[in-house]
C-alpha cells in the first residue's frame, strides 16, 4: 500500500480544531509481519477506514479492547461512553503507519513487551480474522511553513511515527533522526526524500527507559542554523530531558519542540 502524500511545508488547520473521534468501528486483522525482534506490523481492514480524516503523517488511531467476557462499546464524539464502560475497557494509541486515502486497509506497528499489557499480548498472538475496535484520528505532527530543518527522535515506540514523518518530508529538506533501539537487529530502513541523516543509539541489553543515551546523543548533535523544529516520541523522562535541553540550551521555542511521552517507565515519577 502507498501512504498518503504529505509535505514538510504544507500549512494545515490546527489539530485542536478537529473533533475526536470522527470515525469509529471494528477492524479485522488480515496480515501480520515481524519487522524486528520487538516490532510487528499488523494490517487491519475496515470499511469505515475509507472515511478517515488522516491529513498528516504519524497520526494517532486509538485501538480498543473490551472487558473480558463483554462486548466492545465504541465511544461517541468527545470520547463519551455509557457510565463505567470506559474504565472497564482497554484503549491504547498507535501510529497510522501506512494508509492510502479511500482504502479499507491500514498498517499499524506494535512494540512487543511479552505478556506485559493487554495490547502487547494481543499483538503478539494476533492472527488473520481477529477483531479490534478503533476510534480515529488525532494529529501528532503538523506541517510547518517556517522551519528550515527538523530533528526527529524516538525509541521503539515512536519509531513508526518517526518513519512515517520522514517519508513525507520535502525533497532536500534538512532533517536529522536519532532512534534508540536495543542493538542492530532493532534498526529499520528509514526512507525519505529529504536530506535525512539517521543515527542509531544502542542500549546493548539495558532495559528500555533506564538510560540517558538518547538525550545524551541529542546534546552532542551539531544542529543547523536557522529556524528548526523538533519532534519526538518515546519514554516520558527521556522526552522531557530532550525538551528541556532544546528549549534551554538550544533556545528553541515551545511551539517548535513537540516531544511526546509515549510511555512511562515505572521509575519515572515526574513527567510532563
Amino acid at each position: 500500500m502507498a501512504s498518503n502524500t504529505f509535505t514538510g511545508t504544507r500549512p494545515v488547520a490546527p489539530a485542536a480544531r478537529r473533533p475526536f473521534p470522527l470515525v469509529t468501528g471494528s477492524a479485522r486483522v488480515v496480515a501480520v509481519r515481524s519487522l524486528t525482534p520487538l516490532l510487528v506490523r499488523i494490517t487491519l481492514v475496515a470499511e469505515a477506514f475509507r472515511g478517515l480524516p488522516v491529513e498528516e503523517p504519524g497520526e494517532i488511531i486509538t485501538l480498543l479492547w473490551p472487558e473480558e467476557g463483554s462486548e466492545l462499546v465504541l465511544p461517541e464524539e468527545g470520547w463519551r461512553f455509557p457510565p463505567g464502560v470506559a474504565e472497564r475497557q482497554h484503549a491504547r494509541n498507535y501510529t497510522v503507519r501506512r494508509w492510502e486515502a479511500g482504502s479499507e486497509e491500514m498498517d499499524i506497528d506494535f512494540v512487543l513487551h511479552g505478556d506485559h499489557g493487554r495490547a502487547s499480548r494481543w499483538a503478539g498472538a494476533a492472527e488473520p480474522g481477529d477483531a479490534i475496535g478503533f476510534a480515529a484520528s488525532r494529529m501528532h505532527w503538523v506541517s510547518d511553513v517556517d522551519a528550515d530543518w527538523a530533528l526527529l527522535v524516538a525509541d521503539e515506540t515512536g519509531l513508526p511515527a518517526l518513519a512515517a514523518i520522514a517519508e513525507t518530508l520535502d525533497p532536500g529538506f534538512r532533517a536529522h533522526a536519532l532512534v534508540e533501539v536495543d542493538d542492530r537487529d532493532g534498526e529499520l530502513r528509514i526512507d525519505s526524500p529529504a536530506d535525512l541523516e539517521v543515527g542509531w543509539v544502542h542500549r546493548r541489553g539495558a532495559p528500555p527507559g533506564t538510560t540517558s543515551l538518547l538525550a545524551d546523543a541529542v546534546r552532542l548533535l551539531d544542529l543547523p542554523s536557522g529556524p528548526g523544529r523538533a519532534w519526538g516520541g518515546g519514554e516520558a523522562l527521556a522526552m522531557r530531558d530532550i525538551r528541556r535541553h532544546l528549549r534551554g540550551e538550544r533556545g528553541m521555542s515551545s511551539a517548535s519542540t513537540h516531544l511526546l511521552g509515549y510511555w512511562k517507565h515505572e521509575k519515572t515519577d515526574d513527567w510532563e
